[in-house]
């Protein structure tokens, strides 16, 4: 894949990551109401969110409030609102500096137009890099998010001491997370390495002829042939 296939490859996957995080930060479905045991609730389901707590009845009426229990309000919750923001704002921020101020790099190896400063091809490579590596934190912040809420699901689920009414499983959005994380970091990953492998041009675009000791005698002896003999009387 060229360079300029992987820069709108990265730039797709950023896109796709970024959209899918604000899917999961919205949805109210990071832990899901458990079924264990003979407490088998049909009447209604629950679901916790980043921002609301929903009860779900049967008869298809859904009922939302925001945290106001720290039963709901965990420190998992917390701290993935924090995270789950940032990696909003890193993540678009990074799509659009690789978007707008990288353009089309160069990764050819041939000169650039005349016409255009030398400065302006290796500028693009550096805002691409800047938004390839912008990407990359975004993918990591969504990732320690939604892995810290399904790991302390999954402990309070095993827990024996946690009543069966109050255990849940790991919700649809902590999937949704992971999978934008992934896009993300692999849409970093890319950008980061749009020019991989690909030397830069000489800035001048000059050719040489390498200098032996062997041509600089040639020429010498040429020249010392070519200077006529003087007589001196």
């Amino acid at each position: 894949m060229g360079g300029q296939g992987r820069q709108i490859g990265g730039l797709a996957l950023c896109l796709m990551g970024v959209l899918g995080v604000c899917v999961s930060c919205g949805l109210p479905m990071w832990r899901e109401t458990s079924f264990v045991g003979a407490n088998i609730v049909n009447a209604q389901s629950v679901w916790d969110g980043l921002w609301l707590h929903c009860v779900v009845q049967s008869t298809g009426q859904m009922q939302c409030k925001r945290h106001t229990t720290g039963l709901t309000m965990t420190p998992d919750i917390q701290a993935g609102r924090a995270l789950t923001l940032l990696s909003i704002i890193i993540g678009f921020l990074g799509f659009l500096v690789a978007l707008l101020g990288g353009g089309v790099v160069n990764c050819s190896g041939s000169p650039p137009d005349r016409s255009l400063p030398q400065s302006i091809s290796s500028s693009s490579t550096k805002a691409v890099l800047l938004g390839g590596i912008l990407c990359v934190l975004s993918g990591i912040l969504c990732l320690v998010s939604v892995s810290w809420s399904a790991g302390n699901t999954i402990a309070v689920y095993n827990d024996p001491l946690v009543p069966p009414t109050m255990k849940r499983e790991v919700g649809s959005s902590i999937y949704i997370g992971w999978v934008s994380a992934i896009l993300l970091l692999l849409g970093g990953a890319l950008l980061c390495f749009v020019c991989k492998g690909k030397e830069s041009a000489d800035p001048s675009y000059r050719t040489y002829m390498p200098f032996s000791f062997s041509s600089s005698s040639q020429i010498s002896d040429t020249s010392s042939r070519r200077t006529p003999n003087v007589i001196i009387i």
